[in-house]
């Protein structure tokens, strides 16, 4: 074998790489969720920025491929603004779906390719969750959101799909999730919660029988105001219902028989009590645990913002992680299926590969390696390529919180091809996550080693607020969103330089949503720190976002600037906003400014990108927005807009911080 090429010297951040923004936008999918029937049959539902952006439920029978959704369809809703949960299995193995086009209700012969309307479609009524009796498949049980009146109104349903009747199963509560019948039939169970309250800080657990073809009186199990987050409660198949509570501190699962004591005892499983089975809830339909019996549990288990499966034997109170999926991580949202007793789907990543399904065997006496069934990108990049995620804690140094730690996972430039300048450090890009209730996992990201292989240094940033480090964690935000989680931004940068891990002077930060509003906070309140900022969809007026943004955040914003002392008045209310949005402090900014924005973001809308870019080419500053026509929130979901999103960021990030020479 010839031996390689020795490395070529370059600066950091001129380095060529084989990860393109093709590899990123058109030569790359995303998995929004997975689900199984009970004969194994596995159903994926891909976004793919090659075809507008659409989401097509794929069939995988003997782990070969089938797109079955028709063209027309796109499976996918806005339910609670952020949908999930946008299609299911049904008990007769046919699939029933959302259309992101006509809002409508659908079932899907998979066999024949054959769509029939199940609702009559009103595009001011939107569907989501669906789950169809275990023995009367045209019965579906389900979310309905309505928007025909100014306030959006939110029920439980139950559809017949044979005569398109809908019947209100549940009303009265601000949201519901998880609606799901046991595998009797005769009894339901939900989540449900009001506002102030998100799905992460105080929901609601409710139980009712199933009688000729009616929910019947509700019973509330679980849930006690704004101290627990009751998540993903699913029925066992010997009809107990399991469910996750973080009345601990920490997500851990707890169960309850309609046969036996009214209240839910808890799952205590040694070694395993300091962290999480769930995380927050922004999607619907989350799903990161099967019961393939009645004495075991297969579960993403979250600690230190990294997942991994374990397998939980009920009958000793013990797990095993077996060495075949140890490495799998990046676990979140609707992620597992149960494909038979001994084998589950599962979307996962791992610190070497970018999110793929996977089909596992989980027989003791099989150690294969996991089936990947499809990854998300086509491209095959050689691993020495990867730059691994390293987790750090580094202390704060705001006065508010002393000693105490914030987190990230720091991924350092990584090419073969390529060595640095002498004595030169790498630029570094800190990115925000969005949320901010959310985390950042280990899993490897195409969208960041794009950077990494060019030379950048990369920080995924857990700030406080962040998920996967227990409730305490996520709540220490409460009242000091938009200053305590950029003080972590600031001081991750300060811990790496201090570290000599990188340059001192070009520092980059970046993110989309929540993590968009930290960025731009942070070159206003460290104007000297940052040399430049990418913000996406980000917020510059906190004023502007609680009067204008959609139901399930309504208040959301409140516990983030307040806590619970909300002021009395609105102009007591107006001097915070004002101190707190960054548009009102653009004179102070000295980095130069990228905004991505697209104009039919209902969450943050395009006007809040528009004002801030003003504001900072007001004062004097430089600032670029970049508008993409009928795009939502968040990156781009076309690829020809990916690819110009990504060229307009990476431009940036060469001009601003590559090219920079101190």
């Amino acid at each position: 074998m010839a031996p390689s090429a020795e490395p070529q010297t370059a600066p950091f951040g001129t380095w060529d790489s084989p990860i393109t923004a093709a590899t990123l936008t058109s030569k790359g999918i995303s998995f929004a969720s997975i689900a199984a029937t009970a004969n194994g049959i596995i159903y994926v539902n891909e976004g793919r920025p090659a075809e507008e952006g659409r989401n097509c439920i794929v069939e995988w029978r003997d782990n070969q491929p089938r797109d079955v959704l028709p063209a027309a369809y796109s499976a996918r809703t806005a339910v609670h603004g952020y949908g999930g949960a946008a299609f299911n299995t049904m008990s007769d193995g046919k699939v029933i779906f959302a259309d992101w086009k006509t809002h409508g209700v659908y079932v899907l012969d998979p066999a024949t390719g054959d769509v029939t309307a199940a609702v009559e479609p009103d595009e001011k009524i939107w569907y989501a969750a669906f789950n169809s009796h275990p023995h009367r498949p045209e019965l579906v049980f389900a979310i309905r959101e309505d928007h025909h009146d100014k306030e959006v109104v939110n029920k439980l349903v139950v559809i017949n799909t044979e005569n398109k009747t809908v019947e209100v199963a549940a009303t009265g509560a601000d949201f519901y999730s998880h609606p799901t019948f046991n595998p009797a039939g005769d009894r339901v169970s939900w989540i449900q919660w009001n506002h102030p309250e998100m799905p992460w800080t105080g929901t609601e657990l409710f139980s009712a029988p199933w009688k000729d073809e009616k929910v019947g009186t509700p019973v509330k199990l679980a849930g006690n105001g704004d101290e627990e987050s009751i998540l993903q409660p699913r029925w066992g198949p010997d009809g107990t219902l399991y469910f996750v509570s973080d009345r601990t501190g920490y997500w851990q699962f707890y169960r309850w028989s309609p046969e036996g004591s009214d209240e839910p005892s808890a799952i205590v499983i040694e070694g395993l009590e300091k962290g999480e089975f769930a995380h927050p809830e922004w999607l619907l339909g989350s799903c990161t645990y099967v019961l393939p019996n009645a004495n075991t549990i297969v579960a993403a288990w979250t600690q230190n913002a990294t997942e991994r499966l374990v397998i939980i034997d009920l009958e000793k109170n013990t797990y095993t992680v077996p060495a075949h999926i140890a490495s799998l991580t990046g676990i979140q949202h609707s992620a597992v299926a149960l494909t038979s007793p001994t084998s589950i789907a599962v979307i996962a990543s791992t610190p070497t590969a970018p999110s793929a399904v996977y089909h596992i065997s989980l027989t003791p006496s099989d150690a294969s390696a996991p089936t990947v069934l499809r990854s998300s990108t086509s491209v095959t990049i050689p691993e020495t390529y990867f730059s691994r995620a390293q987790h750090i804690s580094f202390p704060r140094t705001i006065s508010t919180h002393p000693n105490t730690l914030s987190h990230a996972f720091f991924l350092p430039p990584t090419n073969p091809k390529y060595t640095n300048t002498p004595g030169d450090l790498p630029p570094l890009i800190i990115t925000i996550h969005g949320g901010p209730t959310i985390h950042t996992d280990p899993g490897l990201s195409m969208m960041w080693q794009y950077y990494t292989s060019r030379g950048y240094a990369v920080a995924l940033l857990n700030y406080a607020g962040s998920s996967g480090y227990g409730r305490a964690y996520r709540q220490l935000l409460n009242g000091s969103w938009g200053v305590l989680d950029v003080h972590d931004a600031a001081d991750c940068a300060r811990y790496l330089i201090s570290e000599g891990k990188v340059h001192p002077t070009r520092i980059g930060i970046t993110g989309v949503s929540s993590g968009g509003y930290a960025t731009l906070q942070a070159i206003c309140m460290f104007p000297t720190l940052f040399t430049g900022a990418v913000s996406v969809s980000g917020i510059s007026d906190v004023e502007a976002l609680v009067a204008e943004t959609h139901k399930f955040e309504s208040h959301y914003a409140f516990r983030l600037l307040f806590d619970d002392k909300v002021p009395e008045t609105e102009e007591e209310k107006r001097k915070v906003y004002r101190e707190r949005s960054p548009r009102f402090q653009a004179e102070k900014i000295k980095a130069k400014l990228l905004l991505l924005q697209g104009t039919a973001d209902e969450i943050v809308p395009l006007n809040q990108a528009q004002a801030m870019a003003d504001d900072v080419q007001r004062s004097g500053g430089v600032a670029k927005l970049v508008i993409f026509e009928g795009e939502g929130h968040g990156y781009p979901r076309k690829a020809e807009n990916g690819l110009r999103a990504k060229k307009e960021e990476e431009d940036w990030w060469r001009e601003n911080l590559a090219e920079v020479r101190n």
